[in-house]
């Protein structure tokens, strides 16, 4: 299997949290690639162009982070993710669904930020950001919620992801002003899958 990203796409390193945490390594190809770029390779793949991609053997392709997400987890016991998962916990399915709110709107105050000057809208901008800091608040709460401690969950992967996001766009500065989201974000960050899923440097 072919398992496609870009450095910059949280979405892609959420899977390959996933990808390791399931001891898949050896059994998918990585694959870096760019996006929104002329000649998108990523458009030889598959035709809407998003990471990440998760090609399998038969020619199948996957371009869904819930999907290839679902589809690592059947790949080897125990199932733990997504769906797999108990879905009528309501509780661990809030927090879940917060934490990808969070990421999703950071992905956009991202996107927005890399357009020229004259693209960008101050409005998106300052939305995105003011929904990330008011969810960063929420979660320097919650950090002590079992949903958010012990094994690693769709939840925790989400809200990771979006924390990560920091290293694309500085000027989220979300540390500032909330320990326990900090101690959370370094325990979370030092676990092997976690580390192994580091995009290279550049």
């Amino acid at each position: 299997m072919k398992l496609y990203g870009t450095t910059t796409s949280p979405y892609a390193r959420l899977t390959r949290v996933v990808l390791f945490e399931k001891n898949l390594g050896d059994q998918v190809e990585l694959i870096w690639t760019k996006t929104r770029v002329a000649d998108d390779p990523i458009l030889n793949v598959h035709p809407s162009g998003r990471v990440p991609v998760l090609v399998l053997e038969n020619g199948t392709v996957f371009e869904d982070t819930p999907l290839i997400v679902d589809y690592l987890d059947t790949l080897s016991e125990p199932a733990r993710f997504t769906h797999s998962a108990d879905r009528t916990d309501w509780r661990y399915r809030e927090i879940e669904a917060r934490a990808r709110a969070m990421i999703d709107g950071l992905s956009v105050w991202a996107r927005e930020v890399v357009r020229s000057k004259v693209e960008q809208s101050p409005g998106i901008i300052e939305h995105e950001a003011s929904r990330a800091y008011r969810l960063a608040d929420h979660f320097e709460t919650l950090t002590g919620d079992l949903v958010l401690k012990g094994p690693l969950t769709m939840a925790q992967i989400y809200l990771f992801g979006s924390l990560d996001v920091e290293r694309r766009l500085p000027a989220f500065a979300w540390r500032q002003g909330r320990p326990n989201l900090v101690a959370w974000f370094e325990r979370v960050s030092a676990l092997p899958s976690v580390m192994a899923s580091a995009p290279p440097p550049g």
